[in-house]
């Protein structure tokens, strides 16, 4: 199974995202960014122009398409890697499939009105649907999660997406308590959703702050390799990361003394 995952690199074109300081906001930084990525063992490049960290200020869908745009025709004039729009604005993953993007990683997880009509008028996209509702608290997180798949994957059958574009993501960070994302990290069996590939990011997050009493996100880097490690060992499919070479060094070693 871990011959099979699949590394997620982050390229943030923002100017403040927590977790780089906005170093690749410069459509010709995100681009070289972008290619190191691909060359130190990237199979997928998220790309984004909004940052959700705690507190963000939301940019209009207007603003992140002119972020994004230039990034994604850059690395398309050079790569066929698959890329993934990290958005949820509709008008966002529309114009990123355009022109060449081939994933929508949806952050809202189709809660947006109109991101459905997308994800239906582009058959060849993968779907990665996050949870990231805050927290219904009369249900344990398991549980919570669980039901929102359910919900989401009755809403795909009905608008006809095929079960092999979609992938789900629990959300670790978002709206949830520290013990709550580290039973995500921990147990990825109990937040699968029948036989439906997962995605986990938890790639310089707070969690990892937690887990090693580190504040300066730029300095979790190794931590959150362990952390995603862990979590590729116990099944998970595709792994997103800011730190490509690190996690393609660990899987590597893990895969050759496995066997």
């Amino acid at each position: 199974m871990m011959e099979n995952v699949k590394i997620m690199g982050i390229v943030n074109v923002t100017p403040d995202s927590f977790s780089d300081g906005g170093k690749f906001f410069d459509a010709s930084d995100a681009i070289e960014h972008g290619l190191k990525l691909i060359k130190d063992g990237a199979d997928i490049l998220d790309i984004g122009g909004q940052s959700t960290r705690p507190g963000y200020i939301e940019v209009s869908a207007e603003e992140e398409i002119n972020r994004i745009d230039p990034v994604i025709k850059g690395i398309r004039k050079i790569s066929d890697i698959p890329i993934s729009i990290d958005t949820y604005f509709p008008e966002v993953a529309d114009h990123a499939l355009s022109i060449g993007a081939d994933i929508i990683n949806d952050v809202r997880g189709l809660d947006l009105p109109g991101m459905m009509d997308v994800a239906i008028q582009y058959p060849e996209s993968d779907l990665i649907i996050m949870h990231s509702r805050p927290r219904k608290k009369e249900m344990t997180v398991e549980e919570d999660i669980q039901s929102f798949y359910e919900e989401k994957y009755q809403a795909c059958q009905k608008a006809g997406i095929a079960n092999n574009r979609v992938y789900f993501d629990p959300g670790i960070g978002f709206g949830k308590t520290v013990e709550e994302n580290i039973d995500i990290l921990k147990n990825p069996s109990k937040f699968r959703f029948k036989d439906f590939p997962l995605l986990y990011g938890v790639s310089r997050k707070r969690t990892i702050a937690q887990l090693v009493d580190e504040n300066n996100p730029l300095e979790r880097d190794y931590a959150s390799v362990t952390a995603t490690l862990f979590s590729a060992i116990k099944g998970v499919e595709i792994i997103r990361v800011h730190e490509v070479k690190g996690m393609k060094d660990a899987l590597t070693v893990w895969q050759k003394l496995s066997n």
